[in-house]
């Protein structure tokens, strides 16, 4: 069947990408909300290497007729290099948007060939173009949040529409729009819950540019993931993409309430600061099955936090983490920005500090990243870089490739190359503490608390890699299922761990001493006999070797087999 509007989400390795990150939800629900007014849409994502392909055969077999690219920060670039290739062929009508679609006008218009660029929520103005180009109804510069070549020439930009308000009216995202039919048939999935920010973080493009918060009804919300468990039997993970999901605390409880009768895990990003001020909400949120989250660290600097208006404190961010390790949270990730705000040596070695000491109380929980600071379109920092004691460097900024991942400007105290090798020295002083922690982990820390009878999943690879170096650590990860890790007389216990030295009262298994019926027991802990029999054997009362095992356990030296 012949349509429309065919959408692309396009990356350089996509394939690398988690697939719940390529489903481009923000595209789906364009194409759900002008299927409701008579239009067609099919969305794509995958590599740039595929997608003139797929363009060129929509193009024949389907005859689309207009085309939607979603641009961001990393692929812009990218993507006015294949609109100008298509242009030069097809005649077909081409617009992008996206966060990144803000940042661009008559420049990119003219050079590409691109016909417009959409502002903002794209559901309104696509429906609009499309009566427009398609239907004849209604004239170009009505449309708002369209930037265009005026009679080819003059840039003409209509004014910003009022965002969407009610968001329980737009319909769901389906996988009938997916050109592929591929759409959340996978065993996680993501969603949207809420739009907007209410924070004004100066590094962050949604502060700077989306400060309404709108957010749809939980009972909208469950309708939508109870559709996808109707299609999907595979689903076991929702990873909510919202970027203040904790923001209400009654609505958090509301959402976690139907989660646990529907028995999903799910993730989500959390602000600091709500944490903080609502202790209560973790355990809650872990009881329902929430099994990662992510936090805005940014710096272990209060200087460089209250610069980037965060609204938290090195103490809080650690507070946090600290009830996070409590309740029993599978995985916490964050990030520190290298070269932000007022970045000096002092604040990297207080952010270095403040890492290597979450890395200590986040034990097998919490997983770091570094990454450089990027200048996002629009936000304060972008604008006025110097009042934040930034230095910009245009050859750098224009010679990015990735994001984050290299350095555009530099800071009054530190060049270019300072901050490069502090994010060298970040990262393998991070290394060594991970492996230095990872040696001394114990059973709560590889197995974190989860509701009974859900599988246990492992996110922690920064972790999973140091314990992988230590040999009783490394065979305990394979031996964590629940009838292994409960102890029983009639069960065979089964040792874990090398012998590395051996004297006539204590042993050294893996860099940890035992000693006395310690040493005995997990010698004896070889598979041949029960644990009934070892106590027999040795004489040793039931209470107090249940006591021995218990520890042992604890300490990821033996597990306990049926047979």
């Amino acid at each position: 069947m012949d349509y429309e509007l065919l959408l692309l989400n396009l990356s350089r390795n996509a394939k690398a990408q988690a697939s719940y990150f390529r489903e481009c939800i923000g595209q789906h629900l364009i194409a759900a909300y002008i299927a409701e007014h008579g239009f067609c849409a099919k969305v794509y994502s995958g590599d740039i290497l595929d997608a003139e392909q797929v363009i060129l055969s929509e193009i024949k077999v389907h005859h689309v007729k207009y085309i939607g690219f979603y641009v961001g920060a990393d692929n812009v670039v990218m993507i006015g290099n294949l609109i100008r290739h298509l242009k030069k062929s097809q005649d077909v009508t081409i617009w992008v948007g996206g966060p990144e679609a803000a940042a661009l006008g008559e420049s990119f218009l003219k050079s590409t060939g691109c016909d417009f660029i959409i502002v903002g929520e794209g559901e309104y103005p696509t429906l609009n173009l499309l009566y427009c180009l398609e239907d004849g109804i209604g004239k170009l510069e009505d449309i708002n949040n369209l930037r265009f070549l005026k009679n080819n020439q003059n840039l003409y930009i209509t004014p910003l529409d009022a965002p969407i308000m009610d968001l329980d009216q737009l319909p769901y995202p389906k996988s009938e729009d997916s050109l592929h039919k591929n759409f959340r048939k996978e065993s996680t999935i993501g969603i949207l819950t809420g739009r907007g920010c209410p924070y004004h973080c100066a590094f962050c493009y949604e502060g700077a540019n989306s400060k309404v918060v709108r957010l749809r009804s939980i009972e909208n919300v469950m309708d939508e993931i109870d559709q996808v468990m109707i299609n999907n039997p595979k689903l076991k993970v929702v990873n909510i993409f919202d970027d203040t999901f904790t923001l209400y605390k009654e609505r958090v409880f509301s959402f976690c309430r139907e989660m646990k009768q529907r028995n999903l895990f799910w993730t989500c990003e959390a602000h600091v600061a709500r944490l903080h001020k609502n202790p209560d909400m973790l355990p809650y949120m872990i009881d329902s099955g929430l099994l990662a989250m992510q936090i805005g660290i940014e710096s272990g600097s209060a200087h460089v936090l209250d610069a980037y208006q965060k609204q938290t404190t090195p103490e809080m961010i650690t507070e946090v983490v600290q009830q996070c390790k409590r309740a029993g949270l599978q995985h916490l990730e964050g990030n520190y920005i290298i070269g932000g705000a007022f970045e000096t040596n002092k604040t990297l070695t207080e952010s270095l500090s403040h890492a290597k000491e979450l890395i200590h109380i986040g034990r097998g929980m919490i997983e770091l990243h570094t990454v450089f600071f990027a200048p996002y379109y629009g936000t304060p920092i972008t604008k006025n870089p110097e009042m934040f004691g930034m230095v910009p460097m245009c050859n750098y900024a224009e010679n990015i490739i990735t994001t984050m991942h290299e350095p555009v400007l530099q800071t009054q105290e530190l060049s270019i190359n300072d901050l490069i090798q502090w994010k060298n020295k970040f990262d393998q002083e991070l290394q060594i503490c991970y492996f230095e922690q990872g040696k001394s982990c114990y059973k709560s820390d590889i197995v974190q608390k989860l509701s009974i009878g859900k599988e246990i999943k492992r996110l922690n690879s920064r972790w999973i890699e140091a314990w992988n170096k230590v040999p009783h650590l490394r065979e305990f990860m394979q031996h964590t299922v629940v009838s292994e890790q409960v102890y029983a007389d009639e069960k065979y216990p089964i040792r874990l761990g090398i012998l590395q030295k051996s004297s006539k009262d204590k042993i050294i298994v893996d860099e940890i001493v035992l000693d006395g019926l310690f040493a005995t027991v997990w010698l004896w802990s070889n598979g041949r006999y029960t644990v009934q029999q070892i106590s027999r054997m040795h004489g040793i009362p039931p209470k107090i070797l249940a006591s021995i095992y218990t520890e042992l356990n604890y300490k990821c030296l033996v597990y306990f087999s049926v047979f």
